[in-house]
């Protein structure tokens, strides 16, 4: 079989991924690529595959089946250590912080920077996303909010090219909203690439140029905002209206 044409603009792309699990096919031949530099959306009911698809792609689990490429890179059977370190990075659903460690600490503790420099980086992305207040403050005296603001600082941290951001609003209030779409708008101006997956779906489709959709752990619509939203399939599939 001949495999998709992968143009070197694109930083991202999975070629017909799978992942099962028992009798159960979570991803089922999943394509499509990233532009650098842009915003993207995947969505999808609960139980659609996003999560083992984030997992897939930042090399937490393996595929059964399929490629991904990063950079023009082979990725698909790499640790998520070394995705990392290739400028591969993602936050998750459920909080990771070191929650007695301050929150310089809990970036310091992630940085692949010499001493000096880890703190200097830690710095930087406290003051980014407006935490330099409370950098000495232990992460669990943090509010929700900021400990979300940290989350995010902490992929910051290692200079990412492309961000996977995993239920990035949810349980956030509209300030907080507001800032992280301020910090995600800035980051994408300087060449940053983000994948973004939550259930706040006006926010995301203000936020992004393109929405994925997934059903059942199939590719069920790929496009701008305002096509997937009046897409029957979506809505049947989705918004339920």
């Amino acid at each position: 079989m001949t495999k998709p044409d992968r143009p070197t603009d694109q930083i991202l792309s999975v070629n017909r991924l799978t992942r099962r699990f028992g009798g159960v096919i979570a991803v089922n031949g999943v394509s499509f690529a990233i532009d650098p530099g842009t915003v993207t959306g995947l969505i999808g009911p609960n139980g659609s595959g996003k999560s083992t698809l984030f997992r897939l792609i930042s090399g937490e689990i393996p595929a059964d089946s399929g490629e991904i490429h990063f950079r023009g890179t082979a990725i698909t059977q790499k640790s998520a250590s070394v995705i990392n370190r290739l400028g591969l990075s993602r936050t998750f659903q459920l909080s990771r912080l070191y929650p007695q460690m301050t929150a310089t600490e809990n970036l310091v503790a992630v940085t692949r920077a010499p001493e000096g420099e880890a703190f200097a980086r830690a710095r930087d992305s406290l003051d980014f996303v407006g935490l330099s207040p409370v950098a000495d403050e232990f992460a669990a005296n943090l509010s929700y909010g900021q400990q979300k603001l940290l989350e995010f600082a902490r992929v910051l941290v290692n200079d990412p090219d492309v961000i996977l951001l995993d239920e990035p609003f949810a349980g956030v209030n509209p300030v907080m909203e507001e800032r992280l779409c301020t910090h995600i708008h800035a980051l994408r101006e300087h060449g940053k690439t983000f994948l973004i997956t939550d259930h706040e779906i006006k926010l995301i489709m203000a936020l992004c140029s393109r929405l994925i959709v997934l059903d059942h752990g199939e590719l069920l619509a790929d496009g701008e905002p305002a096509v997937i939203r009046a897409d029957p399939r979506v809505i049947d599939a989705y918004f339920g209206t």
